[in-house]
């Protein structure tokens, strides 16, 4: 309930993949549209993501101790 207390109306919604499992249609059909709605937000600049790192996907060890370190703030990215 906490979680849709934000100001401006604003709240958070999760993801319970398991339930999906047993919802496939209805969760995809979701998910689908959530994601769609992100990732027009992400394109018109509206979504900013907090990139931390960008680290090579050769050194994917690296990026997980990084990751997993709690020294960073933001994501770690592995680039192709």
């Amino acid at each position: 309930m906490l979680w849709n207390a934000f100001p401006g109306g604003k709240g958070a919604h999760f993801y319970n993949i398991w339930d999906g499992q047993r919802r496939l249609d209805a969760f995809r059909t979701k998910l689908n549209t959530d994601l769609r709605q992100a990732l027009a937000l992400l394109a018109d600049g509206k979504l900013v993501p907090h990139v931390a790192a960008r680290i090579p996907l050769t050194q994917v060890g690296e990026a997980v101790r990084l990751a997993e370190s709690g020294t960073v703030v933001g994501k770690v990215v592995l680039v192709p």
